[in-house]
This record gives structure tokens, sequence and C-alpha cells, in this order.
């Protein structure tokens, strides 16, 4: 089903035998009429220019899948009525605000979110990161969630009150049960500097090293709907840290997820899953602490995906202006090696400052593309200097196929025309008509939701994979495709982006094929399906140890 109301705005424009996908911002006539709060005051602070993330899942199990997004409140103590947004997608190209009626207004500023069906009932349950206390909302399976931050013990102030961002569910020790990993960001308050000159005069936001870092909270998932703080027992305490986002994935094939956190101004670090619920932070080892010239990256988005199709997970960071994006390929064993310069996208992102973003096959050909959302912290930059802007374009980059990424931004429709203060990014497939849209969280903006046109008349599958032994979610379960003699794998996983999460389908281009000729499923549990010629163009449910392919048909709006 497409989105009806703007159809015709979204075609493609076809040259010949090929086509461009055109991406067009449909937010508004879809009704997602919410607008980002940063705060009262003329010039943000590094707090105001942080939000927001958004995260995406189909909360109530009608095969549409649904957006939430934090807003920020007045902590001058103003009297404006502020919350976030839940919408629920009506199926039929529009959303409805159903914020109150599920009862999930958030309840401090807000900054990220992330999905997790921590209770294994098969309904998503919603963290949201705050500045202050997080609230953890469990999903009732009614439209309606209930705060039970308190009852499971996971509100993030464990070490102290603070700044937090990026979090993510994730099975650590593969018990069958989603543990949470939060992130804290600086110590931030009433009395921390609020604003510092950037020249000539000018006031804006203070940069991370005007401010102490934070510790991290690592919870344990103790399978009764309680969580318990190992942060010191796993070795992952780190009471300096800078976090901004987060995500497991299990880098080295060693079957255990690991978890990577990206930092702003410091190293970024990765803790290995030593199989044994403690974890050692070998983001040096791995080659990712520093960058080659050995300075720190200003690292806000994480995003892992296969772009080469070698058969290991790849990294991309964004980072500030004046420094390229980060493309770290794999070479499976062990070590991450800068790409970005030869595969094309080091010159580009370089004239702007990145946030959320990453992976995502646009135009179904079997290879992930790259999108980036991009906007400055600065208030004022441009009266600085004269190669930076506050709002920035969003980018678009194709992958070849051979390596290489080539921009495609000025030819991808009117969603890349506008610039915006772009922050969190999530990737699903809004409108299940085969083609992954994008929804970009805009500081003290309207959100962006850029519908994909399609009209590569290339093939997909996109899978569901619902877990029995194993975590209910997925999470961690690797899914290798192959089709026409490609191979493609993914890997589930939470988080990421920046202050975000996408959709835990497994979304597959066939290109040119219109069935897989293989997909191989291995679950955390270590249960292996093989699924041979398998019809392309459908939503495919696979429940773990089933032999049965079952099609997903979405519920009527």
């Amino acid at each position: 089903m497409r989105f009806v109301p703007f159809f015709l705005a979204g075609l493609a424009v076809v040259l010949g035998s090929s086509a461009t996908v055109q991406f067009t911002d449909v937010a508004k006539d879809a009704g997602i009429g919410f607008v980002h709060y940063k705060g009262p005051h003329p010039v943000p602070s590094i707090l105001e220019e942080a939000g927001p993330g958004v995260c995406v899942a189909d909360f109530d199990g009608d095969g549409f899948t649904d957006v939430y997004i934090p807003s920020g409140r007045n902590l001058a103590g103003g009297s404006e009525r502020l919350r976030n947004a839940l919408y629920r997608n009506n199926g039929n190209g529009t959303f409805t605000d159903v914020t109150e009626k599920a009862g999930v207004p958030g309840t401090a500023y807000g900054l990220g979110c992330v999905w997790g069906d921590y209770d294994n009932d098969g309904r998503p349950d919603l963290y949201v990161t705050q500045y202050g206390k997080n609230v953890l909302y469990r999903n009732n399976g009614d439209g309606t969630f209930t705060d039970v931050t308190a009852k499971a013990r996971v509100d993030g102030t464990d070490f102290g009150t603070m700044l937090h961002t990026g979090a993510t569910f994730f099975d650590y020790d593969k018990d069958g049960f989603l543990d949470l990993y939060v992130g804290g960001y600086v110590e931030f308050g009433p009395k921390s500097r609020q604003t510092c000159s950037i020249g000539y005069g000018v006031e804006a936001s203070c940069p991370p090293s005007s401010y102490p870092g934070s510790p991290n909270v690592l919870y344990h998932n103790n399978g009764d709907g309680t969580f318990t703080n190992v942060t010191k027992a796993a070795k992952m305490y780190q009471p300096k840290g800078k976090n901004l986002s987060a995500m497991a994935v299990d880098y080295d094939n060693d079957g255990w997820p690991d978890l990577f956190v990206a930092n702003d101004g410091i190293e970024f670090y990765l803790y290995h899953n030593e199989h044994n619920g403690t974890f050692k932070e070998i983001g040096f080892d791995a080659g990712i602490a520093l960058m080659s010239s050995g300075a720190a990256m200003a690292a806000m988005c994480i995003s892992f995906g296969d772009y080469d199709n070698d058969g290991n997970l790849d990294l991309y960071v964004s980072d500030f202006q004046d420094v390229p994006d980060h493309l770290l390929r794999n070479d499976g064993k062990g070590f991450f090696e800068e790409a970005g310069p030869r595969a094309g996208i080091a010159a580009a992102t370089r004239r702007v400052l990145s946030f959320g973003g990453g992976f995502f096959d646009y135009d179904n050909d079997g290879w992930l593309d790259l999108f980036i959302a991009n906007g400055h912290v600065y208030q004022g930059v441009e009266n600085t200097r004269t190669d930076a802007t506050y709002k920035q374009i969003n980018m678009l980059f194709h992958n070849r196929g051979n390596g290489k990424f080539v921009e495609v931004t000025s030819t991808s429709g009117d969603g890349f025309k506008i610039p915006h203060l772009g922050r969190g990014v999530a990737f699903a497939d809004f409108d299940n008509d085969g083609n992954v849209d994008v929804l970009v969280g805009n500081s003290g903006e309207a959100p962006l939701l850029l519908h994909n046109s399609g009209g590569t008349r290339n093939h997909f599958l996109n899978l569901k994979l619902v877990g029995t032994r194993s975590n209910r979610d997925a999470m961690g379960a690797r899914v290798k495709l192959t089709a026409g003699g490609v191979t493609q794998m993914q890997e589930i996983a939470g988080g990421g982006s920046y202050l975000s999460q996408s959709d835990l389908r497994a979304h597959f281009g066939l290109g040119s094929q219109t069935r897989a000729e293989v997909v191989e499923i291995v679950w955390p549990s270590g249960v292996k399906q093989v699924f041979r010629d398998v019809e392309g163009d459908r939503f495919l449910i696979v429940q773990e140890g089933s032999e049965q392919l079952t099609l997903r048909r979405p519920a009527s709006p």
C-alpha cells in the first residue's frame, strides 16, 4: 500500500530504462504535526542543541510502523504544555497522534528513544533517554503504556543525575532477555556554563570539552520485569565518557554481541564481549578509538552494514564540520580500516556537520547506500565564517557496488532542497510498498518524513524475525540472503544512528532477481534455519525453529 495522498508528488523521474528515486517530505500531509521544542533561550545550550532522536516500531501489531519523537522542555519554568509524540500509522498514508491516549508523553527533557520487547510478551516497549531520570514504558497491548521505570529500576541515575543520550537494548549474555545499555554525555546543570563565544562576539552552545564526562550504565535483565546495574561487574564502567550513540553487533563473527559507543571528543569505545558476562574495551586494538591522525572524533552516529557484501559488518561514523565522516571497513580479522576517502564520501562530508543516518538500500539493488542528516550546533556560525551555515542540507550517497559511493543529493528529490538542523534518523518502509523511507528528527523544527518513490523496478524481500528460544525481537540474529549469486548479510540490532532506532525488520534489495536462492538465519540461541527458493516482493514472518515462512498481511486501516 502506498501513501495515497501524495503518491503523485513522489513519482520517480524515469530516464529511458533507468529511474532516479525521488524523496519527498510528506510529514505534514501525513498528519505529523509535531514540532520539536529546544528551549526558551535565545542562544541554545549544549543540551538544547542535542535532540531529537527518533525511533520506530509497530507498537500495536497491525503491520505498519509507528513513530515516536522526544521533545525538550522549558527548564526555565515556563507554562508551556510540552510533550513527546507517538504517532500511530493508519496504514493509508496518514498518522494519528495517540500520545495522550497511549500515556507516553515523557517525564523530562527528552533526547533519544529505543524500542525493545524486554519482557518477551510480543509487544515492543519504549525507553526514552532524558535530562535527569529516564523513563521505561511497558506496552500493555491495548494501545496504552504503563510507566514501569521505578519497578524495573532503569532510570539511569545510578551514578548520579546526568544528561542521557544514546541507549540500546541487546542480549549480551544470550539468556533470551534483552539487557539495556544507557549512555551518559556530559555533566551539565543549571550552574554549568550555558554559552561560549565562537568569535566576533557571537555566543553559541559550548563544545563538550567545556564539561566533564559522565558514567554509562549497563542493566542486566533479570527476566522478571526488573533489571540490575552490572556496569562495574561487567567491566564496563567509564566515569568520564561522553557517549552519544550506542549499538551492539557481532563485528568479529564469534557469535556474541559486542558494544560500540560513539563519544564526542574523546576516544571511541569498543567493548568486546568476553562470553562470561564481562567486556574488554579494545577500541585502540580494533583501530577505531581515534582517527588515523591521532585526533579524537566528534562521533555522533553509529551505523553498521556490510556495504561491500564481503560478509563482515562495516561501520559508518558521522563527525564534525571540517572533518570527513568515517567509513570504517571491517577486514574480518578484528580490525577496522578507514575507507572514507577512497570510497568517495570524505570530501563532501567535510563541508557539513553530520549527525544521524547510516546504511540502507534505497533503490533495492542489493548494495547498501548512505543517508546523512546534517546541521550545525553553533547558532550564528554564519557570522564567524563564510563556509558554514547553521541549517544544512541532508545528503544521499549511492553505492556503486565496487567499494565506492557517489553523492546523488541534488538529483534525489525535493526532500533534499531545504536546509534543516538534522539530528536523529530512522529507516523504515512506512507504507509497505517495498521501498525504505527515511524519518529525520530536526532540532527546533518539524520532522521530515521522506517518502521513497521507488521506480527502479528492482525487487525486495522483507523479513520480520520472531524469537522463541532467543529474545522475542531477535536482536543479535544474523540473516544471509543470496540472490543472483550475490550474498548479503544483516544483523538485527537496536539503537544506532544518533539517539535513534530504525525498523527491526530486515529489508533486502534483490535487484532484478524475483526470488532469493537461499535465506539463512542464525539465531542468538544457536538455532540455524535455511530456506530455499524464496519468492521476492513479499513481507514475511520467520519464527525461530519453524520450517514455515508466514506471509505477513497488514490489517486494513
